[in-house]
């Protein structure tokens, strides 16, 4: 008896710690008639605070000067070019002066020229919607906008001073992007703008509905309660797919109801420091499906590993991707918080490919 119960303890354990493991096999990939690949990269800080310029040569300011500006996203370049739509999280603004700046711990700028990293990285689009656009007032984001726009690079994002939203389209497509702050998350003006936005990008013939949500603990690995509030609340005002920024660091993911949310991205080209305090970060690219009468089908997501910066000691602006052990790291700490949802395996020079998501009916 004593034996009998020890065997079905084991037993029991080892079930439950299925759901927290990988699946040990590859997803297959989902072909379709049509496809947009659309990859999204964490909080990208193209500039420092006033003390990190002060600090001369280690300060992403003199990486620029020194090697171009090509050089923070020329490791990942390559898979920038290859996709559709490049989107990413701008924590910082585009300014010339230190004049109007917010009365906080970290005011992170850079001058209006840097807006050109972005277009020589192939990142087409950016969510401004975060905690750093205003670090320079109204003034500081006026002129962020200016120079996005005048590079063509597509901004969206609504707080207090500004309500953009974003369709990309190809091939009769359309996918709108909105995003928001979660320090809005009770206000009701805001909460009811982002809603019109999705509805009326809806009516504008949207087939998929992206929401960059900007929330979460910093530098907690593990996504909280808010973070699903408002994920839900997104959601339920006809969002597909969730991207988090703010942590700083890598979180989970959730698949549910034919919706997927991925709670942190983490940092990407983070010039805010030059000391690191993690080196995990990750590109998410998903590859939208739909039939030949632009009917959506569904989404499947590629995490593609990599690390903030290319040495270990200090913070060198300029993401990696990486391979073997580390990359299972990465994975590992998505899993973590990924629970119950059992993530699909890397695999070297693919990434890892997760299931294919059906549309939510």
């Amino acid at each position: 008896m004593r034996r009998m119960f020890v065997f079905f303890l084991i037993l029991v354990l080892l079930t439950a710690c299925l759901p927290a493991c990988a699946a040990t096999e590859p997803a297959e990939i989902f072909e379709a008639p049509k496809q947009v690949v659309v990859t999204f990269v964490g909080d990208c800080t193209l500039g420092n605070t006033p003390i990190e310029r002060l600090r001369k040569t280690s300060s992403f300011e003199y990486y620029i000067e020194e090697y171009g500006m090509e050089y923070p996203f020329d490791n990942v370049l390559n898979i920038l070019l290859r996709d559709d739509l490049t989107v990413a999280n701008l924590e910082g603004v585009f300014y010339n002066h230190e004049a109007n700046k917010a009365n906080k711990t970290y005011n992170f700028r850079s001058s209006v020229d840097h807006a050109q990293i972005l277009n020589l990285a192939s990142i087409e689009a950016v969510s401004i919607a975060n905690n750093h656009i205003l670090d320079y007032g109204v003034k500081g984001q006026s002129t962020t906008i200016e120079a996005l726009e005048t590079q063509g690079i597509a901004w969206f994002g609504t707080n207090e001073y500004a309500n953009g939203t974003y369709i990309f389209e190809k091939d009769g497509i359309k996918i709108g992007f909105v995003a928001m702050y979660a320090s809005y998350m009770n206000s009701t003006d805001r909460l009811d703008k982002m809603k019109a936005n999705v509805k009326k990008m809806r009516a504008d013939g949207c087939q998929v509905i992206v929401a960059c949500m900007h929330g979460g603990v910093e530098y907690d690995p593990l996504h909280d309660r808010n973070q699903e509030i408002l994920a839900d609340r997104l959601i339920g005002y006809g969002a597909d797919i969730i991207i988090g920024h703010h942590p700083h660091v890598i979180q989970g993911m959730r698949v549910a109801t034919g919706r997927t949310t991925l709670w942190s991205l983490g940092n990407f080209v983070f010039g805010g420091n030059s000391q690191l305090r993690t080196m995990d970060t990750f590109l998410a690219q998903f590859t939208f499906s739909f039939d030949e009468s632009n009917t959506y089908l569904g989404h499947q997501l590629n995490i593609i590993p990599a690390h903030v910066s290319g040495v270990s000691d200090h913070n060198n602006y300029q993401p990696v991707l990486v391979t073997g052990k580390d990359a299972q790291s990465v994975l590992a700490a998505i899993q973590k918080d990924s629970r119950p949802l059992r993530l699909r395996p890397y695999v070297d020079g693919v990434g890892a490919v997760q299931e294919f998501v059906p549309a939510a009916k």
